[in-house]
């Protein structure tokens, strides 16, 4: 209900403005025209972006400013901004003209923000998964709304974080997307309101300068070519400050601490991984090995303020969900978790579990998989069992699943004969045979029945070839160990943390 709350007031604030803002400023409508119509020839039939841009003509003010700029900045993006920006700062230079040239760009970048805190705030409501199904209904090809352009938003956010929302808000494809990833990270609000105005003032200071230069006002510009000058200087100082804040906040942050629970550890991948990586990108962090026989034990673990997240491992994978607080969508489905982003509150300890395994395998199967890969079987009923499920499911591969004794779901190992092996050409190890120190063990399947068209994959990853990817390999399967799944659940694992 507080959420609701939340957008809706975010969606009447522009509006509000819209009738409290100074009074209206009337421009010429050849100047409007310039601005929206982008057809060679008009049509007699009068469209929805005209309308609006007549109203705007007769009622241009800092509070229809706003109120345009926050809808063009959201999924509302019915006419651009600068068929709105520009009209108004060219309004602005006239002698006889209400509005200032500066105010402009202030209340355009207000109403930016607004229009972001919007999209922030219903990506934070809605989640992931209804966000992208909204993405691609007819409604939102109508908001020229598609999964892909959701994505590479993702992309670019998890790529540059904080400074991801300063960027996009100067690309004009982005600008009005790059607030779904922040939203669904959750990102801090004054980090996001701090990079998303000053982005959005550089871009909207561009967009008034171009309402003097479309209008070829060159005396304009020679006769304000002190507020230009300043104007430049502004967007050279706000890019310098961008860059300053962020290094400071960078250099301010104190050592944290990240770690791996589970029983045994014998040999960690990532703690060497998480190490080299926070050498090589000069984080200020340490990974740290938890080898705990009692998950109660975690409790006092997580105590740590420094500590961040973990990584959780064989055998509590499945047993950790009684210790979380929230699930994030995939982890509850499967029912498994193998991250924990931890934080700290003033007197509790949130914990909120995901699933990367889900990601980290689905990234390094889907290559191999060809056109006969219609079934699989999954070796194993553990927590990392049931991700490979999960994205075999979703990739529409029927699975069998194999455990040693008999139980609900599953067949067992003798079950297996010719007809599964030849019936299921995907065979994945999800058990712990053949990890290190024993690496003569392997799972009983009848391996003289598989052929050049199965595919074997090992969750193992120490040694890199198992006894059971090597008897694949002996009758022509091809076979693929653990490390790159471990690898790309570990920089999933990274993204949940960092953001």
């Amino acid at each position: 209900m507080k959420k609701i709350l939340f957008i809706t007031i975010l969606i009447f604030v522009p509006t509000f403005f819209s009738v409290s803002f100074g009074e209206n400023q009337t421009i010429d409508e050849e100047i409007i025209e310039v601005e929206i119509i982008h057809t060679e020839k008009k049509s007699d039939v009068e469209t929805f972006v005209t309308q609006v841009a007549r109203w705007y003509k007769k009622n241009i003010n800092y509070g229809t400013i706003v109120l345009l700029m926050a809808i063009e900045s959201s999924f509302l993006p019915i006419i651009p901004s600068e068929a709105v920006i520009s009209p108004a700062a060219y309004a602005a230079s006239k002698p006889d003209s209400n509005l200032s040239f500066f105010l402009v760009i202030f209340f355009a970048t207000l109403g930016t923000v607004i229009g972001a805190l919007i999209i922030y705030g219903l990506s934070s409501w809605l989640g992931r998964k209804a966000l992208y199904k909204f993405a691609d209904s007819r409604l939102g090809s109508a908001l020229m709304l598609d999964s892909d352009k959701i994505k590479q938003a993702e992309d670019l956010f998890k790529r540059r974080s904080k400074t991801s929302i300063f960027v996009g808000q100067l690309i004009a494809g982005v600008r009005y997307l790059i607030p779904v990833p922040a939203g669904l990270a959750r990102m801090n609000l004054l980090h996001f309101i701090f990079f998303t105005f000053i982005g959005a003032s550089i871009y909207n200071t561009f967009m008034a300068l171009l309402g003097y230069f479309l209008h070829k006002q060159t005396n304009l510009i020679r006769q304000h070519s002190h507020e230009v000058s300043i104007a430049i200087v502004v967007i050279a100082v706000s890019a310098v400050l961008v860059f300053v804040v962020r290094y400071f906040m960078l250099r301010s942050k104190k050592e944290k601490k990240y770690g791996l629970i589970g029983f045994p550890l014998t040999h960690s991948f990532s703690k060497k991984y998480f190490s080299e990586k926070f050498k090589r990108e000069s984080i200020n962090a340490k990974y740290n090995l938890f080898e705990i026989e009692n998950l109660d034990k975690i409790r006092e673990i997580i105590t740590d303020e420094k500590l961040q997240g973990l990584n959780v491992t064989i055998p509590y994978k499945e047993q950790i969900v009684a210790y979380i607080d929230e699930l994030d969508e995939t982890a509850r489905e499967i029912g498994a978790v193998n991250v924990l982003k931890i934080k700290h509150e003033k007197d509790r300890v949130h914990l909120h579990g995901y699933n990367t395994d889900v990601i980290g395998f689905e990234k390094s199967i889907t290559p191999h998989l060809k056109s006969h890969h219609k079934k699989a079987l999954i070796l194993g009923s553990g927590g990392t069992s049931k991700a490979i499920e999960y994205v075999f499911r979703k990739l529409g591969i029927e699975i069998t699943r194999v455990s040693r004794t008999e139980k609900s779901g599953f067949i067992t190992y003798n079950s297996l004969d010719k007809e599964a092996i030849e019936k299921n050409l995907i065979i994945v190890n999800t058990t712990p045979l053949g990890t290190f120190p024993n690496v003569e063990t392997y799972p009983e399947i009848p391996y003289q029945y598989l052929t050049d068209k199965h595919l074997l994959f090992d969750v193992v990853y120490n040694p890199a070839e198992t006894i059971f990817l090597k008897k694949g390999k002996e009758h022509g399967a091809t076979s693929i160990n653990g490390e790159q799944m471990l690898v790309e659940q570990a920089e999933a694992s990274w993204e949940i943390w960092s953001v």
